[in-house]
């Protein structure tokens, strides 16, 4: 009885891979890992050879000087008149 269980146990886990890497194909509805794959996206990229991966050291360092910029009035507007320089 027990061999009877474990064998049917065993059976059910190799159907249910077979299923979740897709290879039922039509036969049986795709698993939610394959559904969520949207392919299109992948192509309407803008530039995807621009994305730079930073470690975590880099992006605090980004992040600091672009808090300095802010306090010093480097991210204003060019028509802001706060930026401009009056005349005397």
């Amino acid at each position: 009885m027990l061999r009877a269980a474990a064998l049917a146990l065993l059976l059910a886990n190799l159907v249910f891979l077979v299923w979740m890497l897709g290879w039922l194909g039509p036969l049986a509805p795709q698993p939610p890992s394959m559904a969520g794959r949207e392919p299109q996206r992948l192509e309407q990229q803008v530039r995807p050879d621009s994305v730079q991966v930073l470690r975590p050291r880099d992006v605090s360092a980004a992040l600091a000087r672009q808090a300095a910029g802010a306090a010093d009035g480097a991210d204003r507007p060019p028509g802001d008149a706060a930026a401009q320089p009056r005349s005397p």
